[in-house]
């Protein structure tokens, strides 16, 4: 019961966040303790309408990253994000266990599907992770790069 309830608590904070008309300035891979960390430098949309909030969006224990995204496009955009959205499973974690890992049929048990849908045509991107994070960031902090390491 306790992988259940992980999975509703990640899905269910990363599916109510105001994905439609965030933006994404910034994607980056670093390494964490023994494994690998996908961060995001995102702004929040703001439901009123608002200046939306700086954030960093840090997915932990990360499998796979899969991008396919237009940058001059997403720029075009105003960086845009359409939608995004958490899944225990997905045809592409089926796809992943049956032809990369089909010799290790738990593998991606404790792994959640992150997608995010850029405005069209100008991509995707597709996180396979354990868990993930979010850092709000102060208006100072808007725009600037990420310092690496653990917070």
């Amino acid at each position: 019961m306790a992988g259940i309830e992980r999975v509703s608590k990640y899905c269910n904070s990363f599916n109510s966040l105001p994905w439609h008309d965030s933006k994404l300035y910034s994607m980056s891979i670093r390494r964490s303790g023994n494994g690998d960390e996908v961060v995001l430098r995102i702004e929040l949309a703001s439901p009123s309408g608002d200046e939306g909030s700086s954030a960093e969006l840090i997915f932990e224990n990360v499998a796979f990253l899969f991008c396919d995204v237009d940058v001059q496009g997403k720029r075009q955009a105003s960086d845009d994000i359409s939608e995004a959205k958490c899944m225990e499973e997905s045809e592409l974690k089926k796809k992943i266990q049956s032809e990369r890992l089909k010799f290790s049929p738990d593998a991606l048990k404790n792994y959640l599907h992150f997608n995010f849908y850029l405005v069209p045509p100008f991509g995707s991107i597709d996180i396979l992770a354990q868990s993930f994070r979010l850092i709000r960031l102060d208006a100072g902090q808007r725009g600037q790069p990420t310092a690496g390491g653990d917070r």
